[in-house]
């Protein structure tokens, strides 16, 4: 059986290869939708090595990866070059997974704003007439420390 295309006239042949040449994305086009424009030459050879099937594939999935991105949130630094992206055919990974919740913020502990850090404790240690940790001293052991000095000198002051 001859294909349609192969038994149409010549000139009909070459209006059909050029529609079919529109619908088959360029690198420009490529290149023009990808939100990350780094390393332009690694990712013309990346689209070179590719099939016109995995091309037309890769374009067409682009969209959906772009809208993931934005979904997610992510970070202009963290999406692939280009390159990296055909050479891997990411464009057949798979979208949509959970978005993972962001970390919790670390629970502040209570108590006075000196307990917060190891700068502030030393401050405050310094200040009281503490002194610094000794060596050996758990932080805990630090802060019992410094909160006894104190509590001494507000029986003093009292």
């Amino acid at each position: 059986m001859t294909h349609p295309v192969q038994s149409a006239p010549t000139a009909q042949r070459s209006q059909v290869n050029r529609l079919v040449d529109q619908c088959i994305p360029t690198f420009e086009d490529f290149w023009s939708a990808w939100p990350r424009r780094e390393a332009k030459k690694a990712a013309l050879r990346a689209w070179g090595k590719l099939s016109t099937t995995k091309q037309i594939a890769a374009f067409q999935a682009l969209p959906d990866h772009i809208a993931q991105w934005r979904k997610e949130g992510r970070a202009r630094c963290h999406i692939p070059h280009p390159a990296t992206w055909l050479n891997g055919e990411r464009w057949e990974d798979e979208l949509g997974g959970d978005v993972f919740p962001p970390l919790p913020k670390p629970k502040r502990q209570s108590g006075p704003p000196w307990w917060t850090s190891h700068v502030l404790m030393e401050r405050k240690g310094r200040e009281v007439g503490a002194g610094p940790a000794r060596p050996g001293e758990t932080t805990e052991q630090y802060k019992a420390r410094i909160q006894a000095v104190l509590d001494e000198n507000q029986h003093y002051e009292a």
